[in-house]
């Protein structure tokens, strides 16, 4: 099974595991790493290695918030790592799309899955539900 290991600012990722926990039930081989402004990037790096090494044989899938900040920047040398892909721009829909799919997948694979399930997560409500209306009127 892919391990998952979501690194964010702040507190989220630790929320969004708890709210994936509430909606799915308790999971394997998830976990959080969170970044405060009084820690270094360096003790981020380390935390973040903690985890990620925990996957190095099953391979591990790495989800950060945002581009270009430090929970992405700290992961551009664990890319050249076999096993390791990092997608960016964690949401829920792309946490729970890739608990659902990492144990039939390589996680190259995994990584286009998240991304399909989070841009699947995005909608806009009015379009949605207009869009409902004119195929029922089909």
């Amino acid at each position: 099974m892919i391990g998952i290991v979501v690194i964010t600012h702040g507190n989220f990722s630790l929320e969004l595991l708890e709210t994936v926990k509430l909606i799915m039930g308790e999971q394997k081989n998830v976990s959080s790493v969170t970044f405060s402004p009084r820690e270094s990037i360096e003790t981020l790096r380390e935390k973040a290695l903690i985890e990620i090494n925990k996957f190095k044989d099953t391979g591990c899938l790495v989800l950060t918030d945002v581009i270009g900040g430090s929970a992405t920047n700290i992961c551009v040398d664990f890319i050249k790592m076999d096993q390791v892909r990092v997608v960016t721009g964690v949401n829920l829909p792309m946490v729970m799309e890739a608990l659902q799919h990492r144990e039939k997948l390589a996680v190259v694979d995994l990584s286009r899955k998240a991304r399909e399930g989070a841009s699947k997560g995005i909608i806009d409500l009015s379009e949605f539900f207009l869009e409902r209306s004119k195929k029922k009127k089909l």
